[in-house]
């Protein structure tokens, strides 16, 4: 199971998209849905919207991750594909690396993510929040 999740987050994005795997952050672009498929016309404009917001999530932009955890739940009109692991990791980085006490909107939505997930999967959001926090710190200067 490591190493399929391994070999997902490490896919690198060919296009004009960013793109970012470094150690297991998930790139943009093994998050995006096929919005050829998608049954609302938003998709694509969605899709470029988020694009500008991935590295500022990256870079530790709270609005932007929180963002990126409700598309990864919600879909964003078909933007994202849903992934409720992915969506718990980046819950659990808001709360990892805010400066203040955690917001109790932030509290409810890491219950929402996390809570329905099983300990397996709990434990995969849980490697790869570390993962993208590692990454969130080693870009800062």
């Amino acid at each position: 199971m490591r190493a399929l999740l391994s070999a997902l987050v490490f896919l690198l994005w060919s296009g004009d998209l960013p793109a970012y795997a470094v150690d297991g952050v998930p790139a943009y672009a093994d998050l995006l849905a096929d919005c050829a498929a998608a049954k609302d016309s938003a998709c694509a404009g969605e899709q470029a919207i988020l694009a500008a917001q991935w590295p500022k999530a990256l870079s530790g932009n709270l609005l932007s991750l929180r963002n990126f955890a409700f598309c990864l739940s919600d879909s964003c009109y078909g933007a994202l594909k849903v992934d409720p692991v992915k969506a718990c990791a980046l819950r659990i980085v808001v709360a990892a690396i805010a400066n203040d006490p955690v917001q109790q909107a932030d509290r409810d939505n890491f219950d929402q993510a996390c809570g329905p997930l099983g300990p397996e999967d709990q434990q995969t959001a849980k490697i790869t929040a570390r993962e993208v926090v590692r990454a969130i710190r080693r870009a800062r200067p």
